[in-house]
């Protein structure tokens, strides 16, 4: 699919929803004293510009500036000419292209006089933007913004629930291809998954494989050719229109996993907000005859990555909000053999087979 192509569609992504999700963001912005909102992205921290504007970078990094009120401001390094293509992606900011953002982003909020200032994720700022931006607007205060902002997306709307059961649809069309696939080639596998997912209209595809599970449970995007064994593990991580999703799933002709992979639909399935995933996970597991529990891993989209753990079997975990999304990852260990998992789900809704 090429890149250039993607375009904004109000269909699936209304600006009324952007509009509401900006409402939210300074209505924490503003509870919290602060004078505007600052983010920065790349390709492979897309995730918080998108929830707000739309638009997805692919090619370089970018700033984006929240004012209190009025049009935002995202300011990018790429030429004019792809500006354009971002002006038609990105309704909502004023797109500027500067080899400083950093300091053009600081010139706007000196104009703003705007004092206290927060930053999603501070620490992870590049230093280079971060020192233009102290530079030009030295009397600026800077705070940690993270709360404010995973705060105001806490549940999911409408048009990204849509948008990610797109994508999960696409990812478990992508999985069927390793139970019909007449392959012995962990390659070869990955290659004809990843195809058919960017042929369905995926944007990004990452692929990984444990070519033999029992051997090995470390799953490792995979080029070279390497025999699949009798027991094997697939995992795909999906973005379809700035949406990402994670599934796995173990392959092997035997009632360990036949047995494993129905009781996790149950389980994803019977998600529950107001509850710990520990108490939940626990809880199945013991309607699993001869199943270890190995671990489990929670993620969520709470800031700029697609995806990023939230909780774990090696950390007590807090009660789940209502309507926010999780992919849940377990691995158990059975008599004849390691089984790995992986599916999203929406506290409180249905899930997707898979």
């Amino acid at each position: 699919m090429r890149r250039g192509l993607i375009k904004w569609d109000p269909q699936e992504l209304p600006l009324a929803t952007l509009e509401a999700r900006l409402g939210r963001l300074r209505a924490q912005m503003a509870n919290t004293g602060l004078d505007g909102f600052v983010i920065y992205t790349n390709n492979v921290r897309p995730s918080a510009v998108h929830y707000l504007t739309g638009f997805t970078p692919y090619w370089s990094e970018g700033l984006l500036f929240v004012p209190k009120s009025g049009r935002l401001l995202f300011a990018t390094a790429l030429s004019n000419r792809v500006a354009e293509w971002i002006r038609s992606t990105n309704r909502v900011s004023e797109v500027i292209s500067t080899p400083r953002p950093g300091l053009l982003i600081a010139e706007c909020l000196t104009k703003e006089a705007a004092q206290r200032i927060g930053i999603l994720e501070l620490d992870g700022m590049p230093s280079e933007l971060f020192d233009d931006l102290a530079a030009a607007a030295p009397t600026a205060t800077w705070v940690e913004g993270s709360m404010q902002f995973t705060a105001a997306r806490n549940a999911i709307d409408a048009a990204e629930r849509a948008l990610l059961l797109r994508a999960d649809a696409l990812a478990c069309a992508g999985l069927d291809q390793a139970s019909t696939a007449d392959q012995a080639d962990a390659g070869a596998l990955a290659g004809s998954i990843e195809k058919h997912i960017r042929l369905a209209g995926a944007e990004e595809v990452y692929v990984a494989l444990a070519p033999d599970l029992a051997a090995d449970r470390r799953l490792n995007r995979i080029s070279r050719s390497a025999s699949l064994a009798a027991r094997f593990a697939v995992r795909v991580s999906v973005a379809y229109k700035g949406s990402w999703i994670r599934r796995t799933r173990t392959y092997a002709n035997n009632q360990s996993v036949i047995g494993a992979d129905a009781w996790f639909k149950e389980l994803i399935s019977g998600m529950r907000a107001g509850q710990s995933l520990t108490k939940q996970v626990s809880t199945h597991l013991a309607a699993l005859r001869g199943a270890g529990l190995e671990s489990w891993m929670a993620e969520s989209c709470i800031g700029g990555y697609p995806l990023s753990p939230v909780a774990s079997s090696r950390a007590p975990d807090h009660d789940m909000p209502a309507g926010h999304f999780f992919v849940l990852t377990i691995a158990l260990s059975f008599e004849q053999g390691p089984w790995v998992g992986a599916a999203p789900f929406i506290a409180d809704e249905p899930s997707q087979s898979g």
